[in-house]
């Protein structure tokens, strides 16, 4: 991930309502033995880990691997090898798709499906013509 890539506001906006998210964010890397870990183990609100998370994020490769593991490891259940789909969350916030696409690649709609094909410069056959497929 590129270090100049910063999360959208809405994006943080969303892992902020994870307390269980962000303090397990914080947990790790105020254990850690780099350098940024004092300032972890010395912030303790949310407001305070996640404007550090924030801070850090795109100058810390630390912080990006370990807030993309929290949210792979606990809102998807490390299950980030399978479409979204097939995870069952209807209706998931914006920022839990935002989430999801960073971390698997995978383009979702504004309703968390994936995203359709982009079809409308296909040529149309004559049988798809006649069925009414381009009309």
């Amino acid at each position: 991930m590129d270090a100049a890539f910063r999360p959208p506001a809405h994006a943080w906006d969303w892992f902020a309502r994870q307390r269980l998210l962000w303090r397990e964010a914080r947990r790790r890397l105020a254990t850690g033995g780099h350098a940024s870990a004092a300032r972890f183990r010395a912030a303790d609100t949310r407001a305070d880990v996640v404007a550090l998370l924030r801070a850090e994020y795109p100058r810390d490769a630390t912080v990006r691997s370990v807030v993309a593991d929290v949210v792979a490891e606990l809102t998807f259940l490390g299950r980030t090898d399978v479409p979204f789909e097939r995870l069952g969350v209807h209706a998931p916030p914006r920022g839990m798709r935002w989430w999801w696409t960073t971390l698997t690649g995978e383009r979702l709609d504004r309703d968390g499906a994936p995203a359709a094909p982009d079809t409308s410069a296909r040529q149309l056959t004559l049988d798809e013509v006649h069925e009414g497929l381009g009309g």
